[in-house]
């Protein structure tokens, strides 16, 4: 009989189970699995006692659709077992998501292996189980550090990089129109100057909802250092680009923001050209959104190849 275990204290100290396991049992010529025994993590993992479980069909994932292709996976697998003896099973494994009832999802780890050959009959087999959810909680928390602008909740610049140096390749590959806008809120250093940088931080979480309110999900949306943002426009042309940032800084110009009278917002908008570089694509930008603040800021530039899009 497997030597079932608890782990000191975790029961007491209310903490997600260690690895369950359940001893199987499949006797030859049925389809049915049964467990002959589990441990307490087990049955902290899916409820019940010890007994209950004894001779039940186990669970390996909550959904029982899922459940079944799982069997079915392994009654294969386990085929070669059945006719030879010296035939390895080197076992089946996976990570179940669910959804809680709250909403959340809850992330398990599972494994099944064989206790040696076919005795008497029968194909001992070990399922082991692990609740990652905390696990993968916490890198989920550590990719979104890595990734996101703490103050606004949008793409930091070195994400930013990456997602540019992929939209070019596939700009690239496939010759598909790619156009990139640089922005910036034009005299955001008053605004620190005048109400304190709290209030200038207010500012940029509202323009940072703002822009998000205002683009597509294929787009994506930067912070790109202080009162400057990138906004990446897969399958947009240039008169296109120029008209979502036309739409943009209207919205900005209208938009309520914690300080007396509008802000306003100037704009580069530049199309992709073929085989051309980040860094030039960049530089490009730049030198439309300074061409935007020379001409009286409140604008839209596109650097000359198109006619500077303004509207009152």
């Amino acid at each position: 009989m497997y030597q079932h275990y608890v782990r000191p204290g975790s029961e007491a100290q209310g903490e997600q189970p260690g690895h369950a396991v359940a001893i199987l049992s499949i006797s030859e010529g049925s389809s049915d699995i049964r467990i002959v025994d589990v441990n307490s993590d087990y049955q902290r993992l899916w409820g019940g006692n010890r007994d209950e479980w004894l001779g039940a069909t186990p669970i390996v994932v909550e959904q029982e659709a899922a459940n079944q292709q799982i069997f079915a996976q392994l009654h294969e697998a386990l085929n070669p077992l059945r006719h030879s003896p010296n035939s390895a099973f080197e076992g089946i494994s996976g990570l179940e998501v669910s959804r809680r009832n709250d909403g959340s999802h809850r992330h398990i780890e599972w494994r099944i292996t064989a206790m040696g050959a076919c005795q008497d009959n029968a194909i001992t087999l070990v399922l082991t189980q692990l609740d990652v959810t905390e696990k993968m909680e916490k890198e989920a928390q550590l990719e979104r550090l890595a990734t996101t602008d703490m103050l606004t909740g949008l793409v930091n610049r070195s994400h930013f990089d990456a997602l540019l140096k992929s939209e070019l390749n596939r700009h690239e590959r496939y010759a598909r129109p790619l156009s990139l806008i640089m922005l910036d809120l034009d005299y955001f250093k008053n605004i620190n100057d005048s109400y304190g940088h709290d209030v200038g931080d207010q500012v940029l979480v509202k323009l940072a909802h703002l822009l998000k309110s205002n683009l597509r999900k294929a787009d994506s949306c930067a912070r790109w250092g202080g009162e400057e943002f990138m906004l990446l426009a897969p399958e947009t042309t240039l008169d296109q680009a120029v008209r979502l940032a036309d739409k943009i800084r209207n919205a900005i110009k209208h938009a309520v923001f914690p300080i007396e009278g509008c802000m306003t917002a100037s704009f580069g908008v530049v199309e992709v050209h073929a085989k051309e570089s980040g860094k030039s694509v960049m530089k490009r930008a730049d030198n439309a959104l300074y061409q935007a603040k020379e001409k009286g800021r409140d604008r839209v530039s596109t650097g000359g190849l198109l006619r500077s899009a303004k509207q009152a």
